[in-house]
């Protein structure tokens, strides 16, 4: 089928940009505004198949669910009018750029290119399974690398064909028992035993074979599909180091970590795996620890949790091209087709009985209510000890004065107040009745600006300072780094974010705010800056701090 020239509503095909194992992808263009568009046709063997219509059109519905910029815009789907009938077709946006398979085999990504492509397919899988989507087939050749004036190396996630749909409501498709969907290659183990339970954890270990190519030129394993299926299932990957001996430690212990075969011994979630990316010696060093106790007590040690600040150091170590070969199909059948599964032993390890473990993250605190470092309440049950406003941070910069509505009238009393007079001296009860003139001019009593014991307390710590120091400084980069591996636009507990990132909340910060925050896009498209909201819902103070995302 050939539909260059053809119209397709206001578009009209211009050329053939490739073909794959399941439809063929056309450039187009708009004819009044000029607009290209990329549109993928379900090849005509397909589009017989109501299970391979689906699966298509279940891309459209994935990617449109997520809405993350580093996933791939959908723009319209539905059927073709053509004399050979009505192929489904997806309409997507036009990418400029080469796909990551194509790269690597030119070779030259350094590990901090790696670390980019990484850190960005990780917000892209964030988004993705906080919607309950996974995404099933993970490969090179479904991650494009876009040339951008604001990044050479800007990603965007392909094919949700194979996703499937967790979450509660969705009407997702259902896999089969004993079906199986992806590519050897990069399938997780319980992929291959095609039994449908798999989860969130299955993606991670996809991604792990991606690294472990980016790294080493090659992949784990390879030869027949039956036989790459009983590798996935049984055998440990080889070292990394034997295979490019250029390959830090620190990033073997991540790639190892990620392609465990015991799902519970990998990374519980994609933002933990973030983190580990920007802490790569932590890791490391957790990680040996968790092995080394695993081969001593025959016990996996579940409660392994990465360091949450700093970061790993690249050492300029350019990953080796990767042998030439074509790119890897997704597959999907029973598993009966593959003959060399039948009769292999089961797995060694054995499923933990208590099941999934839940992602790895700093402990509440035993009250379930504030972090453990918070600063204590004042006796009062009001404000905590300290109400010194907190000093500016260390650049000599203050913090901007929020705008909104005063946190309390019973705090509204005076912005500024004068200060005592040079003396402090003030009248006595039996002095002359009105105000005290002094060279600073008149000043009311005392009682009525300073607070006694009797009367109301000073004002709280003013929120911003510390609001912006959990943005900006690096002591709290596990805050920053938590917050913006999440979906945007979201209200999250503050104080849960600084529980999950691995950091005590600012002593200053009183702890009663009811304080939640948010991250949205830069208002002005600033790729490089988004801006962090924090609101009380008890007093209706808010402010926004900008925060640069080279990293997130």
């Amino acid at each position: 089928m050939n539909l260059v020239g053809q119209r397709i509503g206001s578009y009209v095909v211009q050329k053939e940009l490739g073909a794959g194992g399941t439809g063929t992808v056309y450039l187009c263009q708009h004819t009044l505004i000029e607009r290209a568009v990329a549109i993928k046709v379900l090849h005509e063997e397909h589009a017989q198949d109501p299970d391979q219509v689906a699966r298509f059109f279940q891309e459209a519905k994935a990617a449109a669910e997520i809405g993350h910029p580093n996933i791939i815009s959908i723009i319209d789907f539905g059927h073709l009018e053509h004399v050979d009938g009505k192929p489904p077709y997806l309409m997507m946006e036009c990418l400029d750029g080469v796909s990551l398979d194509k790269r690597l085999r030119t070779g030259g990504l350094s590990l901090e290119d790696i670390r980019h492509i990484m850190s960005q397919v990780c917000s892209a899988l964030v988004a993705s399974h906080g919607k309950g989507i996974i995404h099933r087939d993970l490969k090179p050749s479904n991650v494009f690398l876009c040339d951008r004036t604001f990044d050479h190396l800007f990603v965007k996630v392909l094919d949700f064909g194979t996703a499937k749909l967790t979450a509660p409501g969705i009407d997702g498709h259902k896999t089969m028992i004993g079906m199986v969907l992806g590519t050897p290659a990069y399938m997780s183990p319980e992929q291959c035993e095609g039994k449908g339970a798999i989860d969130h954890r299955s993606d991670i270990y996809s991604l792990g074979v991606m690294l472990y190519e980016m790294l080493t030129g090659t992949l784990p394993f390879d030869g027949e599909v039956g036989e790459m299926m009983i590798h996935q299932l049984f055998h440990a990957p080889p070292p990394l180091r034997e295979r490019n001996p250029a390959v830090p430690p620190a990033w073997e212990a991540l790639c190892l970590r990620m392609m465990e075969k015991g799902r519970e011994n990998r990374f519980q979630s994609v933002t933990e795996l973030a983190h580990a990316l920007e802490d790569l010696e932590g890791h490391a060093a957790a990680y040996q620890a968790f092995r080394t106790n695993r081969s001593e007590t025959g016990k996996s040690g579940h409660t392994m949790i990465a360091p949450a600040d700093g970061f790993g150091s690249s050492d300029g170590v350019v990953a080796a091209p990767m042998a030439t070969s074509d790119s890897r199909a997704t597959v999907h059948g029973s598993l009966e087709d593959f003959a060399p599964r039948a009769g292999v032993p089961p797995p060694a390890a054995p499923p933990h009985p208590s099941g999934d473990y839940p992602p790895a993250a700093a402990p509440p605190h035993p009250s379930g209510d504030y972090p453990p470092a918070a600063a204590p309440p004042h006796p009062s049950g009001d404000y905590p000890a300290a109400a010194a406003p907190p000093y500016p941070p260390a650049s000599g910069a203050y913090a901007p004065v929020p705008s909104g509505p005063v946190p309390s009238a019973a705090y509204a009393a005076v912005a500024a107040p004068p200060p005592y007079p040079p003396s402090g001296a003030y009248p006595s009860a039996a002095g002359p009745s009105g105000p005290y003139p002094t060279p600073a001019g008149p000043y009311p009593a005392p009682a009525a600006r300073y607070p006694t014991p009797s009367g109301p307390y000073p004002p709280p710590p003013d929120p911003v300072g510390p609001c912006t120091a959990l943005v900006t400084e690096p002591r709290y980069v596990g805050f920053a780094r938590t917050l913006m591996v999440r979906p945007g636009g979201r209200w999250y507990d503050a104080f849960e974010v600084c529980r999950t990132g691995g950091v005590a909340a600012p002593p200053t910060l009183p702890p009663d705010l009811s304080l939640f925050v948010t991250w949205v896009e830069h208002p002005y498209l600033d790729p490089s800056l988004a801006a962090v909201v924090f609101l009380s819902l008890r007093t209706g103070w808010s402010t926004v701090v900008l925060c640069a995302r080279a990293r997130w």
